[in-house]
């Protein structure tokens, strides 16, 4: 059994950093979309119902904070949209606008372009098995986040 000492686990941290820093784009020169707008977008858009911000926080692991800034830029952008709730006026969801999935769906294959090299890397069966294990590692550090 393998010592799990702080000097390993930062090692495993550095590893686990690495790699999400080399599957994720940076802006593209003259992009109007930061990553974290597309990612934010892209919940929105892909969603089968409107959704809400605090929703958004929790999938995202951002803070209530981050979440209303990207909100307010995606909407100055004019790729979202709020639609208040009758009920009580400051509650609102969110949904996209025809000009957000157009720009959602032209930004989307520059930034997958490294997650489609992994795959066509691993083959489809070691790739669906990582993104698996990754998504159950997201799942344990929510369910920790929202349990402190």
């Amino acid at each position: 059994m393998k010592d799990n000492s702080w000097i390993d686990m930062m090692e495993k941290m550095q590893d686990i950093r690495l790699f999400a820093n080399l599957n994720v784009r940076r802006i593209e020169k003259g992009s109007i979309i930061s990553s974290q707008e597309l990612d934010m977008l892209s919940r929105i858009g892909f969603s089968d119902v409107p959704r809400m911000p605090l929703e958004l926080a929790e999938q995202t692991g951002l803070k209530k904070s981050a979440v209303s800034r990207l909100i307010e830029n995606l909407e100055k952008k004019e790729f979202i949209i709020k639609e208040y709730s009758l009920k009580d006026k400051r509650s609102y969801t969110l949904k996209i606008t025809e000009k957000g999935s157009q720009a959602l769906e032209q930004t989307c294959r520059y930034y997958l372009e490294p997650i489609y090299e992994l795959r066509n890397a691993l083959g489809e069966k070691r790739f669906e098995a990582l993104t698996a294990q990754i998504k159950e590692a997201d799942n344990v550090l929510q369910n920790r986040r929202q349990t402190k």
